[in-house]
Order: C-alpha cells, then sequence, then structure tokens
C-alpha cells in the first residue's frame, strides 16, 4: 500500500494534515500534549460516522492536557477524499489504513511516540481487527463500549433489551407500552434458528429507542463546540454525513459476519475495556469478554453506572481519569 503525507494546513487548531493510504486522503487532526509522547488513535463510531462527533467532548479536553489525540475519518466517511474500488471495501482494508496510520504518526512525531488504538462502537471492531489482521505495531488498547463480534452483539443486545423490559413493565415504567412493544418484536426474532441482518438492524434501532426509556446521568460538555469546530475544519457536516452512506452499508454487511471473540486471547498489548451499565447497543458483556480472554496482565474492565452507549458524556470526567491512569500505568 501507498503511504505519504500532505502538507500540514497551518489554519486550523491543532496539527491538522491529509493521510494518503491507497488512493484515499484521510483528514487528521492532531490535539492535545504532544510533548507526553503518548497519542490515541481515535476510531469513530458508525460505520458512516466522523471524528468530529469525538472532538468536542469534556473527557476529550481532559484526556488531551494529559496526551495528544489524533482523530480521522475513515476510508469512505466523513471528509475523506479519492476514489476506491469498492469490491475491497471490507473492514479488512479500513484496518489496512488503521496501520499505515500508526506508521504515519510515527514518523511525524518521531519513531518513539507511544501509539494507543482508541476504539469507540464500531470503532471497537474496527481495532480489534487493526490488532489482530495488521502488522500495526501500537502500544496498548483501549475499547469504548466496542462491539468485536456483531453476531454475539445481537444475542447480548436481545437478553438485555428482555431483561430490561421484564424490569420496566413490572415497575409500571411510564414507558411501558414501549417496553412491551420492544418485548413482543425481540421474542419474535429470537423465536427463528439466528437472526438475520434485516432482524440486526432492527435490534439495533431498538436498543437506542431503549436508552431514551431510561434514566441515565445527565453529563457533561465541554467548552468546544460544534461550530466552532466546523467553522476551522474544512469538512462539510452535511457532505461527510452523505459520503457515509454506501460506505456504511457496505462495512456493516462485512461486519455482520466477523466474530473475533475466539482469537481475543492473540491480543497481547495493555487493554482497556469502558462500557455503559444501560448500552442495549453495545452491552458490557461484551467488555467482560474480553478482558477475560485477551493475554495480557495489563487489563482491566470498568463499568460506569447509569451510562448507556455514550458512555463518555455520562461520566466525562471519570471516563478520561480512567482511561489517563491506565495508560499511564502500561505506556
Amino acid at each position: 500500500m501507498s503511504l505519504g503525507l500532505l502538507l500540514t494546513l497551518g489554519c486550523t487548531p491543532g496539527d491538522y494534515w491529509y493521510f494518503r493510504t491507497d488512493g484515499v486522503d484521510l483528514p487528521v487532526r492532531v490535539e492535545g500534549n504532544l510533548d507526553s509522547g503518548v497519542v490515541l488513535l481515535l476510531l469513530h463510531g458508525g460505520p458512516g460516522g466522523s471524528a468530529v462527533d469525538y472532538n468536542i467532548g469534556l473527557d476529550a479536553e481532559l484526556i488531551e492536557e494529559t496526551y495528544a489525540m489524533a482523530y480521522y475519518d475513515q476510508r469512505g466517511q466523513g471528509g475523506t477524499h479519492g476514489r476506491f474500488d469498492t469490491d475491497s471495501y471490507t473492514v479488512q482494508q479500513v484496518a489496512d489504513d488503521n496501520a499505515n496510520l500508526v506508521r504515519a504518526l510515527r514518523a511525524r512525531y518521531g519513531d518513539d511516540t507511544s501509539v494507543w488504538l482508541y476504539g469507540h462502537s464500531w470503532g471497537g471492531m474496527l481495532g480489534t481487527a487493526t490488532l489482530l489482521d495488521t502488522d500495526a505495531d501500537v502500544d496498548g488498547w483501549i475499547e469504548s463500549a466496542g462491539s468485536h463480534d456483531y453476531p454475539l452483539n445481537d444475542i447480548y443486545s436481545a437478553e438485555m433489551l428482555l431483561s430490561a423490559a421484564a424490569e420496566e413493565i413490572e415497575a409500571g415504567s411510564e414507558y411501558t407500552t414501549d417496553w412491551e412493544r420492544i418485548q413482543q418484536r425481540v421474542e419474535r426474532i429470537l423465536e427463528d434458528d439466528e437472526i438475520t441482518d434485516y432482524e440486526s438492524v432492527d435490534l439495533n434501532i431498538m436498543a437506542y429507542d431503549a436508552e431514551g426509556y431510561v434514566e441515565l446521568a445527565e453529563g457533561e460538555y465541554g467548552e468546544e463546540s460544534y461550530l466552532g469546530l466546523l467553522a476551522s475544519s474544512p469538512i462539510s457536516l452535511l457532505t461527510a454525513w452523505w459520503s457515509g452512506l454506501d460506505g456504511s452499508t457496505l462495512l456493516n454487511e462485512d461486519a455482520q459476519k466477523i466474530s473475533y471473540t475466539e482469537r481475543l486471547d492473540e491480543i497481547t498489548v495493555p487493554s482497556l475495556f469502558l462500557y455503559g451499565e444501560r448500552d442495549f447497543i453495545c452491552p458490557p458483556q461484551l467488555g467482560r469478554d474480553a478482558h477475560e480472554r485477551v493475554s495480557t496482565e495489563a487489563t482491566e474492565f470498568i463499568l460506569y453506572e447509569d451510562a448507556g452507549h455514550s458512555l463518555m458524556v455520562n461520566h466525562p470526567r471519570q471516563y478520561a481519569e480512567d482511561i489517563i491512569t491506565f495508560v499511564e500505568a502500561n505506556r
């Protein structure tokens, strides 16, 4: 694969540059304390998302006081440029991009830079693929509410939805009608021998809905705003959303068949797993599985009470502190 760095755009905050890999240019923004010698490479959610969503939180601001964060839009998503073959647009190809980007970060900031993969949601699948199926040389792994096993994710999500529905209906929740709808639909899905792609999408929708029917910590937000970030960025939010539609479909189709659970013991780098207690989208049992299976003693599983899929919003200060503490102990 080709590997190249384009010119830095000096008019934007941080170090903003484009990275060329296999015919595609990926926008990269590095912010925070580069003097620390540590860069956390953020693998955003989706597929079809953008790193912009992760660049404005209080958690990110706090982490950047100690380490540098590298935010980039994945191939075919966000503000990426270039053409590529849709037939080869797979989890493996995006994981290969990550391996190239790790090399680029060290080429730019020094060979002794400590690079950690940090994936949220879909980024958990992508980070795990990078660790297991590429030659990426990373110093550690942080999986935040990640899904490294789509088939198992569906099962855990269905089980968690049914359990919560029973509890909420018994308690007389104001959303009882909604929980009854979820309960009936999930029971029908589980009647079949396997969960179809369509049913998987349906489960994901119900999981997002369910977060609105439970009480979560209110959370805190940072000082940086979407407006300020987008004003200094060449990325159009509308263009980023539109460009990711086809790509998200292709990647989801590929990821739907991927299960990494039985290979997690091949992961030997320090590994931190952060999950929300009320996350129906990527249930915390996924993190417990990973914590128990990785082949390193430098591993920790942290569960955040009253937190959903966006646990970094629900508990940003504790979340940032936990990441910094773990990296500092294992860098």
